[in-house]
């Protein structure tokens, strides 16, 4: 009997076509209706509607406005020049003098924030906490006892700089008072502590590590408004 050819594979092609132009149509009908600033891009503007928790939208809402409050600085064109790691860390604008928050908002317009991703599965607080631990070689441990002192993670960013590394991730940190609720700016006596680390693990499912930090990340409001 003869054989006729299937139509399935015909069918299978046609539902791909047919699929992408459907994304291709609600992409540019979606492009209509979301505002894209001129340093962002559409792709990242659906990656944010898609992805972004309540939090995330605080912390973009709070650097944007920042800027939007200085255009001079937003639309300026000078660099910033990296001249050592401490302008990796990223500080709560509202606490700063004019002339420093003016120099901290060179800093955030130069730092593409829109290119960072979020990073998935972070280490918890208590993996943060060991690590900072090993790597402060046991002084955050007297500050751990007697100053009843915790180790809270906020918001973690995937980091590409890995040092052959198999994952790392830059998150921002606090000190939290276990007696007053709160969050605690810096040890009492000697401030060995910085606000954010890298953390990474040199193979899969590894205990966590932490080294200083490598890539400047927005400062996380929402987190430590959440311990004020």
């Amino acid at each position: 009997m003869k054989q006729f050819p299937s139509s399935k594979p015909k069918r299978s092609i046609l539902k791909i076509v047919g699929l992408s132009l459907l994304l291709i149509i609600v992409f540019l009908a979606v492009s209509n209706f979301i505002e894209v600033k001129k340093n962002e891009t559409l792709l990242y503007k659906i990656q944010q509607y898609l992805t972004y928790s309540k939090e995330d939208w605080e912390n973009y809402k709070q650097n944007q406005k920042l800027l939007d409050e200085n255009p001079a600085i937003a639309s300026s064109t000078d660099t910033v020049d990296v001249a050592s790691s401490a302008d990796f860390y990223s500080y709560d604008t509202t606490r700063m003098t004019e002339a420093v928050k003016r120099e901290e908002l060179k800093l955030i317009k130069n730092a593409n924030f829109d290119q960072l991703k979020k990073a998935e599965n972070p280490p918890k607080d208590n993996d943060a906490q060991a690590a900072l631990i090993r790597f402060t070689q046991g002084r955050l441990t007297d500050v751990i006892i007697n100053q009843k002192l915790d180790i809270k993670i906020g918001k973690c960013y995937e980091n590409k700089n890995t040092e052959g590394n198999f994952r790392c991730v830059s998150c921002m940190i606090m000190l939290y008072n276990r007696d007053t609720k709160t969050w605690q700016e810096a040890p009492n006596g000697e401030n060995f502590m910085q606000n954010a680390y890298d953390f990474y693990q040199a193979s899969e499912n590894d205990i966590w590590d932490t080294k200083d930090l490598s890539m400047r990340i927005p400062y996380d409001y929402e987190f430590f408004r959440k311990y004020e």
